[in-house]
């Protein structure tokens, strides 16, 4: 004869787990040493060269971003040589370089800071293309401002180095704080050219004398 009968298991619901939050303190502190050794062990196994590679990712992020006084360009092709050059903020907001790079980044939705600043338009619908700006449409994109501005004289693509050279001059900048900023050797007779434009009325040995 067969027992029909059922044992019945009472089914016993286990509490539920601590929540993080809820860890006491030197729970917390002792999770928190274990998670700083385990990260210091993840780094100390990197080779150097990835060491490296990630700290100049980051700085090249960090200067993408911008900083506080203003933007830090990573001048990474340039007739000179590659360099850092600081842009501080104008003092008008509608020929400031900071705000309107600022603007730009987020129109075009910019986040990869080793993919193209400058991005092309299309010629039609003037949607973002995935290509960037070869020099010379920069030079082109630079003429077409000139004229929409009615500047008589016909702006290139060499137009703002030349700019920035005499109208820093005209603020009494120096010659070498000149060169540093516009990527100029610090004695180069091109550069010597520019200022004296500037430096023919404002440096006259005619001054006082008349």
């Amino acid at each position: 004869m067969t027992d029909s009968r059922v044992t019945v298991v009472p089914v016993v619901t286990p509490a539920a787990p601590v929540r993080p939050e809820e860890y006491d303190t030197a729970t917390r502190a002792a999770l928190e040493h274990i998670d700083g050794q385990a990260v210091r062990a993840v780094a100390d196994g990197r080779p150097e060269r990835t060491r490296k590679g990630y700290a100049q990712d980051w700085a090249s992020w960090s200067k993408f971003c911008g900083a506080t006084g203003g933007l830090v360009a990573d001048m990474r092709v340039s007739k000179i040589r590659p360099r850092i050059v600081p842009v501080p903020y104008g003092s008008r907001p509608s020929i400031c370089p900071v705000r309107a790079w600022t603007a730009w980044k987020e129109a075009a939705e910019l986040t990869d800071p080793d993919d193209y600043a400058w991005r092309r338009l299309h010629s039609r619908w003037h949607t973002l293309m995935e290509g960037g700006l070869q020099p010379e449409s920069i030079g082109d994109v630079i003429t077409r401002a000139g004229e929409r501005a009615g500047i008589e004289i016909r702006f290139t693509g060499h137009s703002p180095r030349r700019g920035l050279a005499t109208s820093s001059r005209l603020k009494g900048h120096d010659q070498i704080v000149i060169a540093k900023q516009g990527g100029l050797a610090p004695h180069s007779k091109v550069l010597a050219g520019y200022l004296e434009v500037v430096d023919q009325w404002e440096d006259n040995a005619l001054i006082g004398v008349l």
